[in-house]
């Protein structure tokens, strides 16, 4: 099955490029896509998406940078380390933002009380799995991609850079590009202790 051949070549791709063959208009669709038709709670959107080509694509991992320069001041091996990756974030063509919307999320826990403690859970649920339909949409276009957590440290001056609402938390950054180097084979592990079939 092509869905199930889909995911088996998704890989974490660190190695980016600008060397991609879809121009940002075609590369913004299918995002835009994956966000229409990814599943999310009692059909309420509550996951928002910021797309950051160019500049706006440097600054993000400038910022990253700047905060964790000052943050490991003392250490410089482990910053070292650690600008060497953001480089190679740096390299791609642009980076997805992922935001949680709490102010819906909220809202849904005022109007369904009954169900409110799962909000929160649920909305976490559905911003996973649209980041995995992008990731996984954007390697059958043969686009390269990683998943990144720099939140909270970089939340304010995101924020900043964008103009985003106060109700808006990030929670994940996708850097993008072409697939400069192959991953190594992934090692897959026996799921028969994870795996119980009745």
């Amino acid at each position: 099955m092509e869905f199930l051949q889909a995911l088996k070549n998704r890989r974490s791709i660190y190695n980016l490029g600008t060397n991609v063959n879809l121009s940002n208009k075609e590369i913004t669709s299918i995002i835009s896509d994956c966000l229409k038709y990814s599943p999310s709670a009692f059909n309420y959107p509550t996951t928002n998406v910021i797309i950051a080509f160019g500049e706006k694509h440097q600054q993000i991992w400038q910022i990253t940078t700047d905060i964790l320069k000052e943050k490991l001041a003392k250490k410089e091996e482990t910053f070292a380390v650690a600008q060497n990756k953001i480089n190679k974030f740096k390299a791609g063509v642009g980076t997805i933002l992922f935001f949680e919307d709490t102010e819906i999320i909220n809202e849904l826990k005022e109007t369904y009380a009954m169900y409110a403690e799962n909000f929160s859970t649920w909305s976490n649920q559905a911003n996973g799995m649209l980041q995995n339909n992008i990731w996984t949409a954007l390697s059958q276009a043969n686009i390269g991609a990683n998943l990144q957590h720099y939140n909270p440290l970089i939340d304010d001056k995101i924020k900043e850079l964008f103009s985003i609402p106060d109700t808006w938390k990030l929670t994940a950054q996708m850097p993008f590009g072409s697939i400069d180097t192959q991953p190594n084979e992934k090692y897959i592990e026996d799921i028969s202790t994870r795996l119980k079939i009745y």
